[in-house]
């Protein structure tokens, strides 16, 4: 596969870091903590995490027959029965919005070159060579790679989250689409952090300008 030169990333990194709420945490307090169960049997009971978490937030259930279809569909995959997802559904929801997956046809809700709204799963991440972090994320289309800006590194709570198996909640992220390789790169900056959900200790921080 062919990667962005280090020019072609230098040029396209946007290091303006403006004022933003970062939040890195393992679970909404709303959502019940339960084990999860292996297998279909699974699948039935993020269902019902989920309708629970629509009644008690007021929020409209047909908003989450999308999702629940996805899940059904994916059958038993584990990525997306996992604490960090449905705790991110449940925000995404609680949020007024629905998860969508966009990485397989992602040129189709880009405008001007961002992505309104990602969240995906992190399913590898490696350091490279410009000190930024390496990832490969997951929603329920599809995978892509991108790069997560090193000013996000920075902060040590949220390096601690930017974990495999992590979900990241993003907004306005852009989107980079070399001609000679016909893949698209995200380009993930501190701005684009909205929320971290991930497996360890309850962790919640605030960043400043």
């Amino acid at each position: 596969m062919n990667s962005p030169s280090q020019d072609e990333w230098e040029q396209l990194l946007d290091i303006d870091d403006s004022d933003l709420r970062l939040s890195a945490t393992t679970q909404n307090p709303n959502v019940p903590n339960v084990r999860k169960i292996p297998g279909p049997a699974g699948i039935v009971q993020t269902v019902m995490i989920l309708k629970n978490s629509d009644i008690l937030e007021g929020v409209d259930l047909a908003m989450t027959q999308e999702y629940i279809r996805k899940v059904v569909d994916e059958g038993d995959d584990s990525d997306f029965r996992s604490g960090p997802w449905v705790n991110a559904t449940e925000f995404i929801n609680g949020d007024g919005g629905m998860m969508v997956g966009v990485f397989a046809d992602i040129q189709k809700f880009c405008n001007k070159g961002k992505v309104e709204k990602v969240v995906g799963i992190i399913k590898s991440c490696t350091p490279n060579v410009l000190g930024d972090l390496t990832v490969t994320l997951k929603d329920l289309s599809g995978l892509i790679s991108g790069t997560i800006h090193h000013k996000v590194l920075a902060d040590e709570i949220l390096a601690k989250a930017l974990i495999v198996g992590a979900v990241l909640v993003l907004k306005n992220v852009s989107v980079f689409s070399p001609k000679q390789s016909g893949r698209h790169y995200l380009n993930i900056t501190i701005r684009n952090v909205v929320k971290v959900f991930y497996n360890d200790e309850l962790v919640s921080m605030t960043t400043k300008a």
